[in-house]
């Protein structure tokens, strides 16, 4: 009887301590991790909207024909001056996030990146305007942590962003802050650091 007792007193304790421990937790999303979702959203759709703009379009020079007056006569004869020459620019490509080619038409400048961050950085580096051939292009970087990236890009005025991944994740930007990259005979060094893109 003693032992029908001890052994229904252990399945009940058995089940009883089953009952209690077998839910786990579940992870909470940080607010850290849903800041930097949002900005990384916010980009997306910044770009895809800048893409999606209609390009202006300048409108041809006219020839207007100046009203001709009649003088009288004039003893001496007035140098003549040449017409004007009307100088149309070419109609660049006003879409900025173009893949780069492999032989670009606009001079091509060296820059070194530096990665400064706490962690691997994902860098996305964009023209701001095409150049005179009409290119305009995002480069897209990876870049280890302490690490030195070198490339060459087309030669105009850039932006910076970066995803950095590790311990302490964050996004770094360039912000207002424009770098023209413009000198050929110029190695431009740019940092990466926790939250900025910017010149060495």
């Amino acid at each position: 009887m003693k032992q029908k007792f001890l052994i229904t007193i252990s399945i009940l304790a058995i089940l009883a301590l089953s009952a209690c421990g077998g839910a786990e937790a579940t992870p909470e999303v940080s607010s850290e991790d849903l800041a930097a979702t949002a900005v990384a959203e916010a980009w997306v759709i910044i770009t895809q909207t800048a893409a999606a703009m209609p390009s202006a379009t300048p409108v041809p020079p006219t020839f207007t024909p100046q009203p001709t007056a009649t003088l009288a006569p004039v003893l001496e004869l007035l140098p003549t001056q040449p017409a004007p020459v009307a100088v149309v620019a070419a109609t660049a490509t006003p879409e900025c996030n173009q893949i780069p080619v492999a032989e670009p038409k606009g001079t091509l400048v060296k820059v070194e990146f530096y990665n400064e961050a706490l962690g691997s950085a994902n860098l996305a580096f964009g023209m701001l305007n095409p150049n005179d051939k009409g290119e305009c292009y995002t480069y897209s970087f990876s870049v280890g942590r302490g690490d030195v990236l070198s490339a060459n890009v087309v030669a105009g005025c850039y932006w910076g962003y970066a995803w950095i991944t590790g311990e302490e994740e964050s996004v770094a930007r360039s912000g207002d802050k424009v770098m023209c990259i413009t000198d050929a005979s110029i190695i431009y060094k740019v940092k990466v650091t926790k939250e900025s893109v910017d010149f060495r």
